[in-house]
């Protein structure tokens, strides 16, 4: 591993400084391009062609911009520094699948609300000068936040990041489907349908896995940190966890991009494929990693158990369908996830502390 760059990271004030600057600028922008685009007329808060549809598209994009800047920023002044022993391209396709997320957290965040508003104050319309303060606080709001979210990325905000994601984009499906009897069959039926359903869910599983990928290197750096701390050398071991890892990320990603209409195999076998690589990962860390908490190796022999029995009552018992076993597993390993980022978090702090890096 190579050495840490002299920390130079920026103090909390100048976080929220540079947080408060770029909510401003894009309340400006937002706000005008809003008064320009709907000048002279009278449009509803939500819905298509509505002031929420186009304050969304705006949250998301400088939502993206703000956490890639400020992420961008931080690593330059010796944050996370950890990361410049990764390949170039890495760090690259990292920080566009977390401004991505970030990006289709927001927009789907500000669509929710102003729906939300638009329930409240049925039939309400607003004009240009109004939709525009409306949107640039929206945009301005989402850039705030993601400037702080970027400045400080962590294993466990990654973990909630991605859970997030693929949470509210499959919620936003299902709430749109044209489909009412989607669930009758399982969840990938959501991104068969054409148009907002399933771009939303496919689009959330894309981008919740790349996120993964990111994710991957987090967890595979506080791992190396605990075992060195507990005098074991992790090249190898964390090499290995941190690709296993990474490979569900990019098959959830390729479920994303095949839904099983297109193609059914390469459908199901991505799918398949994330719950054999997921119990190697278990198995490799369980085995290879020591000083894992005991608590944690029961938990995770609970969430097996706990999908083994979602199984049996999908087949052979038929108690509820595969959509009722899809719910209760990825729910188990959402669950499982946040503990284990928590865990691994921990476990970098534990034990005695690690070798000075060699001059």
């Amino acid at each position: 591993m190579a050495e840490r760059r002299a920390g130079a990271a920026s103090r909390p004030e100048q976080l929220e400084s540079r947080a408060t600057f770029s909510a401003i600028a894009v309340f400006v922008v937002t706000g005008v391009a809003t008064a320009i685009v709907f000048s002279g007329r009278h449009v509803p808060l939500a819905g298509p062609g509505s002031i929420g549809a186009f304050a969304a598209w705006c949250a998301a994009g400088f939502g993206a911009v703000a956490f890639a800047a400020s992420f961008i920023v931080e690593m330059r002044r010796g944050h996370a520094a950890w990361r410049l022993v990764l390949p170039v391209i890495k760090r690259v396709i990292d920080i566009v699948a977390m401004s991505l997320g970030m990006a289709m957290l927001g927009y789907l965040l500000v669509t929710a609300i102003a729906h939300m508003f638009q329930l409240g104050f049925r039939g309400m319309v607003v004009d240009a000068y109004g939709g525009g303060l409306l949107a640039g606080a929206a945009a301005a709001a989402l850039a705030y936040i993601a400037s702080l979210a970027g400045a400080r990325v962590t294993t466990e905000g990654l973990a909630g990041l991605a859970v997030l994601v693929l949470f509210s984009g499959t919620m936003a499906s299902m709430l749109v489907s044209a489909d009412e009897t989607w669930w009758q069959f399982h969840f990938s039926q959501l991104g068969n349908t054409i148009g907002a359903t399933a771009n939303r869910f496919n689009f959330a599983l894309i981008i919740a896995g790349l996120v993964i990928t990111a994710l991957a290197n987090y967890l595979g750096h506080d791992i190396e940190q605990g075992m060195r701390r507990r005098g074991r050398e992790p090249e190898r071991v964390v090499r290995l966890l941190s690709w296993l890892f990474a490979v569900i990320g990019l098959l959830m990603a390729v479920v994303g991009l095949v839904p099983d209409a297109v193609n059914f195999t390469v459908h199901v076998g991505a799918a398949s494929g994330m719950v054999v690589v997921f119990a190697v990962f278990v198995g490799v860390m369980l085995r290879r990693v020591p000083g894992v908490p005991r608590d944690f190796i029961v938990f995770t022999g609970l969430v097996v158990v706990g999908i083994a029995v979602a199984i049996v009552l999908w087949i052979p018992i038929g108690y509820f369908n595969l959509t009722g076993m899809e719910f209760m597993s990825a729910g188990l390993l959402f669950a499982w996830l946040m503990v284990l980022v928590r865990m691994t978090r921990a476990y970098s702090a534990g034990g005695a502390e690690p070798d000075a890096p060699q001059a």
